[in-house]
């Protein structure tokens, strides 16, 4: 019989996974670009990214969320209007922001702040946005609910949210210095998604694989996409 887990009970209760995730990667941010497969995983996050999405570099406004050092918003850039980076280490944020500036980009439009987002109309300058994506991410948040809620927030009435992580896995496939910091071991099925979207109140939701990194070796990925409705 398939093995079913209701995610909204994988918390470790007691533990802040928030507060460890702050830590560890502002500990670990300069480190950040050289974990394996961190760049092939960003390359092929934000092409398959593109393949759903009709993103309009004269118009498309985007916030990454949990954006790190901004791997996957350097190859967003060229097809966006906008960047909004949001994550809560401020450690990766900086580098994130000399990531962009480096690129060649103005700051006005491409630029990564540090914020733990309630989904509240005073947070951002009130931006929303044409979509919003979060990559590799979701494995880390405590309550995956209301993070999606949060995120559907901050979209525009037909945004679009993008979801990148791991599709089921054996919790014991996952690196034992990690348990700390990720709160989901088990990937995410696409009755999680679908639940999960539905509740923050998303519609069209699809759930479809990510090609597989070149040697194979690297987590198998889903993108998930919903619209907020008109």
């Amino acid at each position: 019989m398939a093995h079913q887990h209701n995610h909204h009970h994988d918390h470790h209760h007691g533990h802040d996974f928030v507060e460890a995730n702050k830590d560890h990667y502002n500990q670990h941010a300069h480190s950040f670009d050289s974990i394996p497969y961190a760049v092939e995983r960003a390359e092929r996050s934000a092409l398959a990214m593109r393949n759903v999405y009709s993103f309009d570099k004269e118009r498309t406004t985007v916030m990454e969320y949990a954006c790190g050092t901004g791997l996957v918003c350097k190859e967003m850039a060229p097809h966006v209007k906008s960047i909004v980076g949001v994550d809560i280490s401020q450690g990766v944020v900086d580098i994130c922001n000399e990531r962009f500036i480096k690129e060649g980009l103005p700051v006005e439009n491409f630029y990564a702040t540090q914020a733990e987002l309630k989904g509240q109309e005073d947070e951002l300058d009130g931006k929303k946005f044409d979509a919003i994506y979060c990559t590799s991410a979701y494995h880390h948040f405590p309550s995956v609910e209301e993070t999606t809620r949060t995120l559907s927030f901050f979209l525009k009435p037909g945004g679009a949210l993008l979801v990148i992580d791991n599709r089921p896995i054996d919790p014991k496939d996952f690196p034992e210095e990690y348990n700390h910091v990720v709160a989901h071991k088990h990937g995410f099925t696409e009755g999680d998604i679908q639940k999960l979207f539905g509740g923050a109140g998303l519609t069209d939701v699809t759930y479809t694989d990510v090609p597989s990194s070149k040697d194979g070796k690297d987590n198998e990925l889903f993108l998930a996409k919903g619209i907020k409705p008109l």
